[in-house]
């Protein structure tokens, strides 16, 4: 429940810097930030823009210092992207939270709660 309530807080917080610092989107996915991490896989379409999977992964992180342990910035956006990709699929929420429980696992199994917090955060940000 504490991680449940930690990640909403972060989504939360993530959320508003989104809305008040980004203005226009287009101008940042015109010209990605090389800093940020790609949130493209298997040359596929990129799926979410690069500003919106840094904001992820620095939310994944602090959320989720456990599962984010040895994960680095490219493996947590493909958390955001290929999450994203299931639910513009349609995808049922309960199978897409089975599936980002075993893209969010690593060292440490992600718990049902933390898999649905995920899905939130990745939902919001899709």
């Amino acid at each position: 429940m504490i991680r449940t309530t930690a990640a909403l807080a972060a989504s939360a917080t993530l959320c508003a810097l989104l809305l008040t610092g980004c203005g226009d989107d287009k101008s940042s996915s015109a010209a990605p930030s090389s800093s940020a991490p790609a949130a493209q896989s298997s040359g596929d379409a990129q799926v979410v823009d690069n500003v919106k999977a840094g904001a992820f992964v620095v939310s994944f992180r602090s959320a989720f210092p456990k599962l984010a342990d040895g994960k680095d910035d490219t493996k947590i956006a493909t958390i955001l992207s290929d999450t994203c990709k299931e639910i513009k699929a349609n995808k049922s929420e309960d199978d897409t939270v089975k599936s980002v429980t075993k893209r969010a696992s690593g060292k440490t199994d992600a718990t049902p709660e933390e898999a649905k917090a995920v899905y939130q955060m990745s939902k919001m940000m899709c």
